[in-house]
């Protein structure tokens, strides 16, 4: 795997995963103020479907982390950039379009 590609796709990485704290942070500030607010108030913007929508964008960014520091873990241990499915090169321009990518563009299809 070409060190610059490399190099580049953890830089985007990482600056991903630094969007994406704060954005998580605010959102389980949210959640916990919904829980102690009354949600049978019908004015209150957290009650009901507003509560269950944090909570689903919340799980949908603690993925994405969870995708990244797997992606951070396969670069500091060598396996970055190679198929969990048939171990050969992932392409470097699916690489850099999507640094999370752990399968070939063949192999994603089939998962």
């Amino acid at each position: 795997m070409n060190t610059l590609i490399v190099k580049r796709c953890e830089e985007n990485l990482r600056r991903r995963r630094h969007e994406i704290l704060p954005v998580l942070k605010h959102l389980s500030s949210e959640s916990r103020g919904a829980v102690g607010r009354d949600s049978s108030r019908c004015d209150d913007p957290q009650s009901g479907g507003a509560a269950f929508m944090t909570a689903r964008l919340a799980a949908v960014y603690e993925r994405e982390l969870n995708d990244i520091d797997t992606a951070l873990n396969r670069i500091r241990t060598g396996t970055f950039g190679h198929c969990r499915a048939c171990h050969q090169a992932i392409e470097s321009s699916r690489l850099e379009r999507f640094p999370r990518a752990e399968f070939c563009s063949r192999c994603k299809d089939n998962v």
